[in-house]
């Protein structure tokens, strides 16, 4: 049996390069905390206003504090643990994130040939990598949730997230050279 692409058939398709939603969680995890007011943010009240499963947000906030993102604050009683942020959200970039939760490497596949000969499929997707790196570190988590110059609202108020789609603009980068090109008008067709 053939490998099962992202449309659920067998062989090639899909919809295109995909976030995973643990990746999406982490990015509302971190807009919660940043909501806390500098508090400590405990991570049942993430996941009853999230409405996500508390075991989810505790081994998101685990990766993110492993990796310097959040802090954890030990409590009992009034003074409480739970979680907060080490640094705002607008300075946590959207790169840094996918990379904790997920791998942003377009090589990572390719067969051990390609990569050791530095084939042009290898360079290529070499540069593509960097341009993802320049792309996502343009962006940060606040930019997902407010607006601003990157335009992307994700829902805050509440209901169930197992739908998000988030499509955010590219910010008319050119791979090859990182400048922003002006936005062109469309010419009709007819």
């Amino acid at each position: 049996m053939g490998r099962k692409w992202a449309d659920g058939a067998d062989g090639i398709g899909g919809e295109g390069m995909k976030i995973k939603q643990s990746t999406f969680y982490a990015f509302r995890i971190l807009y919660r905390l940043d909501k806390g007011k500098n508090r400590v943010v405990t991570s049942k009240e993430i996941a009853e206003k999230e409405e996500y499963s508390w075991g989810m947000i505790l081994k998101i906030l685990r990766v993110m504090r492993q990796n310097g993102i959040v802090c954890a604050h030990q409590g009992r009683g009034e003074a409480g643990g739970g979680f907060s942020l080490k640094k705002k959200i607008e300075k946590i970039t959207f790169l840094e994130i996918v990379r904790i939760m997920e791998s942003v490497d377009l090589c990572a596949n390719l067969d051990e040939a390609s990569r050791e000969k530095e084939t042009q499929m290898f360079l290529t997707c070499s540069r593509m990598n960097e341009a993802l790196e320049t792309l996502f570190s343009q962006y940060t988590v606040r930019d997902l949730f407010e607006p601003g110059e990157a335009g992307c609202i994700l829902d805050v108020a509440g209901g169930n997230k197992a739908d998000h789609q988030c499509t955010v603009p590219l910010k008319n980068i050119n791979p090859i050279n990182p400048e922003p090109e002006p936005v062109l008008p469309m010419q009709g067709t007819g």
